[in-house]
């Protein structure tokens, strides 16, 4: 059986058992220490307890769920994006600049490395959403000084070269990994830490996007074939009837994409 045919298979199982909507999620691990280490230790509880109860889940993502999130224990929601720093800064074959991922739009060609051959290539942008609200992330700082902000799913490209890149969770990297980069260099991280950010998910045909100190990532989350797998048939949809569909389908595409969520993570930590 085809890869397109298990995607298609997969979503209409998922579409004909009832949509269910992504249901909010507060951030706690980011709840602020203050001066006060018990009123935090407190705080983090009655957040960690709230998600547990089901107290926050009744909403769902977007910005109500930033709201309450924020007014009640100070931090973002983590239901959300599993994406990139919507400020991050990309280079756009199409204007021969560098542009900020929130303004990238379906049909734009970005710069990145050949899965076949490692050469230079830009790449059509073929899905984009951004993300309601604050969530959460993971900075990692590089030798450069330049950092990376991805969502803690994020797969970033670990390594010592593009060809021998390995695609690992942002959440599991460590300080002295290394990130790969187009002019076959790598580059060492010097810091890793939670943080939150506005995210926006953008798929590229290649699977990935170039960043703006040169380092390569991948557009994925979770594992590059699952995800992959799952968005081929929007890739396709892009393909054959152009970015208007692709738009349309937008509502379902953002539920198909929560509800697989959890399969995609006890798949990836499995392995």
């Amino acid at each position: 059986m085809s890869k397109l045919s298990i995607a298609l298979i997969a979503a209409l199982s998922i579409l004909q058992g009832g949509l269910v909507s992504a249901r909010c999620k507060c951030n706690c691990g980011a709840v602020p220490s203050g001066s006060n280490g018990t009123l935090y230790w407190n705080l983090r509880q009655q957040c960690e307890a709230a998600n547990r109860a089901n107290e926050v889940y009744r909403l769902p993502c977007g910005s109500a769920c930033s709201n309450i999130c924020q007014s009640r224990f100070g931090v973002g929601s983590s239901c959300g994006g599993d994406c990139i720093d919507a400020n991050t800064m990309l280079f756009s074959c199409d204007i021969q600049d560098y542009v900020s991922a929130a303004s990238v739009k379906p049909g734009e060609h970005i710069r990145t490395l050949s899965s076949e051959d490692n050469a230079d290539v830009c790449s059509e942008v073929y899905y984009t959403f951004a993300h309601e609200g604050i969530y959460g992330a993971v900075e990692v700082e590089l030798e450069d000084f330049i950092k990376v902000t991805v969502s803690n799913n994020h797969l970033l490209y670990t390594g010592s070269a593009f060809e021998s890149r390995e695609a690992t969770m942002a959440k599991n990297v460590k300080i002295g990994d290394m990130l790969v980069s187009s002019d076959g260099s790598a580059k060492t991280m010097i810091s890793v830490k939670d943080t939150e950010a506005e995210l926006v998910n953008i798929l590229t045909m290649e699977g990935s996007v170039e960043l703006e100190n040169g380092v390569i990532i991948s557009t994925h989350s979770f594992h590059e074939t699952l995800y992959s797998a799952i968005f081929y048939p929007i890739k396709m949809m892009y393909k054959w009837i152009g970015a208007p569909a692709v738009k349309k389908a937008q509502p379902y595409l953002v539920e198909l994409e929560f509800m697989f969520k959890p399969y995609f993570s006890v798949f990836a930590e499995s392995i």
